[in-house]
């Protein structure tokens, strides 16, 4: 039997009031039982809950416009920029906020029946999110979201495998699983805490002749999605060992996919001042573009049968080459923000409240390779993966996200990585990699801002604008990356270790956001970190003092158009930045 309790604590490091702060609790417990000589069961519960209270942004470019309104309506002395100083929380009712709370409890029970083995695999995992997050990305009280996501899984694996050592061996088992996901997610849009906007609605020609009051127009929409999945699949696999050094794997796999859908639209004027049908028509597409009421169900199938080929050859004891193929998918389904209702989309001529199964080819060839009898060991490999309807998810300019496939994306790359002691304390670790990643066709893929402004200027609004990405590079996959760590470990007498390490991390540019838009581009940037320890010899407890990006590094993970640009936000950005430089003091005691 073994427990493991855990408590985290970790300050925000933005400097600024509402910086985040990192809160996690976790238990975890094993018991491992043999029932009999052949009967093992082996139990697994895991508790986790992870706070995260405040959030790592910034508001990194304004427009004109959006700083007037920053600085009149919310923060006099706003100043937009890369900086860890400049963001500041407006709904502090509301707070800002993460907070997920998880377990999980597995069975696995293992029977050996003469020579062969039955596996039982019976696990159940649950979950509850809740968050609330500053929309505007600014000092003004304008848009805030939130929501409250529950879900729950239960699933049972079966595994049969044959003895080992023979010229064959093989695997055979099924697997079922059954998912209920629910998720109650609001939108709140206070154009009454923004004057100019709020009159720049009401000059509308359309809209002056009412002469409507202030506040009339603020709300908040929401959606109610609900999901079940109901998934299920047979496999085998067989190994031949085709000469003592030569083994060839295969396997098939048939899976099929279940999923229905629930969704459900609602709005809200907060005001109470307008009734239901022209509040809904002044956010709806027509009008604001924000929300509709709506309501519908959807259900959708898929099956796939999908395979791998593996290859290995033992040249030497000491190196071993490989070559694999295989092919996989993820199943398609439905996009639970789609806060305006929308369904088939005429222009697309497809369903748009629904993405399509994302299927992959794959093959991969490498070595890996023990160097200098054990000292060391070295791993390369190259690869291709061929992927079609890709599923993305990009940023309309507004209010929401649109989740659709693209046509078809091709990744390319090598990697290696090696590790090597040498002197007994003295560990010396590196790694690098190069990528080509592209979409091979994407001729419909949403606009940036800069070509949505361009479309607008030609047309008069949004709607209709695409760009053809085909031959363009994927979201969060940089040319080429490098690591290098060097760590040294020493007894310092006969009961105290001291720990030293040291390591280096360099990235090439990285597209951040997949309309290309060239803002939202991280620049390539290197880091350092380092580490010293003193722990007891036997292992009972560690003390370690810990450096995170000691050059003071500033980077970006995540960023995107602030929404709204229709009201002077245009080319208005925000960022979730990396901490800057950071030292944490870190004790564990085990017991």
């Amino acid at each position: 039997m073994m427990m493991m309790v855990m408590s985290k604590t970790r300050p925000g490091v933005e400097r600024t009031a509402h910086s985040r702060t990192i809160s996690r609790f976790a238990v975890r417990g094993v018991l491992d039982w043999d029932a009999t000589q052949n009967l093992n069961f082996l139990l697994k519960a895991e508790y986790n809950r992870n706070d995260v209270d405040g959030r790592q942004q910034v508001i990194s470019r304004a427009s004109p416009t959006a700083t007037a309104l920053y600085q009149g309506f919310g923060d006099p002395g706003f100043k937009a920029g890369f900086d860890y100083e400049q963001y500041d929380l407006n709904f502090e009712e509301r707070g800002l906020f993460d907070d997920t709370d998880s377990s999980v409890v597995q069975l696995t029970a293992e029977w050996a029946l003469g020579e062969h083995t039955l596996r039982s695999i019976t696990a159940y995992t649950e979950y509850e999110f809740t968050n609330e997050l500053d929309t505007d990305y600014s000092p003004l009280r304008f848009l805030n979201r939130g929501r409250t996501e529950e879900f729950e899984q239960f699933s049972q694996e079966l595994l049969w495998s044959s003895p080992t050592g023979g010229f064959v061996e093989y695997l055979a088992g099924a697997y079922y699983q059954t998912e209920e996901l629910s998720n109650d997610r609001h939108t709140l849009v206070i154009f009454s805490n923004v004057p100019p906007i709020e009159s720049q609605i009401f000059s509308n020609p359309a809209l002056a002749p009412l002469n409507l009051p202030s506040t009339s127009i603020d709300g908040d929409g929401k959606n109610q999605f609900e999901q079940d999945t109901d998934s299920w699949s047979v496999f085998t696999e067989f190994t031949w060992n085709l000469t003592d050094a030569l083994r060839l794997t295969t396997g098939i796999r048939y899976s099929e996919d279940d999923k229905d859908a629930k969704k459900v639209g609602t709005l809200d004027n907060l005001s109470g001042l307008l009734d239901d049908g022209f509040f809904g028509f002044l956010w709806g597409p027509a009008a604001l573009n924000l929300a509709t009421a709506h309501e519908y169900e959807k259900s959708r199938s898929e099956d796939h049968t999908t395979g791998n080929v593996n290859l290995q050859w033992d040249a030497t004891d000491e190196i071993m080459l490989y070559a694999n193929w295989a092919n996989g998918y993820k199943a398609g389904g439905f996009d639970e923000d789609n806060s305006l209702g929308r369904e088939f989309d005429e222009t697309l001529g497809r369903d748009v409240s629904t993405f399509e199964d994302e299927e992959v080819d794959s093959w991969e060839v490498g070595a890996k390779i023990i160097l200098m009898e054990g000292r060391g060991r070295l791993n390369m490999a190259y690869f291709q993966s061929d992927y079609e309807d890709v599923q993305v998810s990009t940023f309309d300019g507004n209010a929401g996200f649109v989740v659709g496939n693209a046509a078809e994306t091709e990744v390319e790359g090598f990697e290696a990585d090696i590790e090597f002691a040498v002197t007994d304390a003295l560990i010396v670790n590196a790694a690098a990699a190069w990528l080509d990643a592209s979409y091979k066709s994407f001729a419909d893929a949403a606009c940036n801002e800069d070509q949505f402004q361009e479309h607008i200027a030609e047309t008069g609004g949004r709607a209709g604008c695409v760009q053809d990405l085909s031959g363009a590079p994927l979201q969060f996959a940089p040319d080429y990356t490098f690591n290098l760590g060097v760590r040294y470990d020493t007894a310092i007498s006969d009961s105290l270790d001291l720990g030293l390490g040291v390591d280096y991390l360099w990235s090439d540019d990285v597209v951040v956001a997949n309309d290309l838009d060239k803002e939202l581009i991280q620049d390539s940037y290197d880091k350092w970190n380092a580490r010293i320890s003193l722990a007891a010899s036997d292992g009972s407890w560690v003390v370690a003092l810990i450096g995170k990006n000691l050059g003071d590094e500033k980077t970006f993970t995540w960023g995107n158009d602030v929404p709204l640009a229709n009201f002077g936000f245009s080319k208005t950005y925000f960022k979730q930045i990396d901490p800057p430089q950071t030292f944490e003091l870190t004790a564990r005691y085990n017991f």
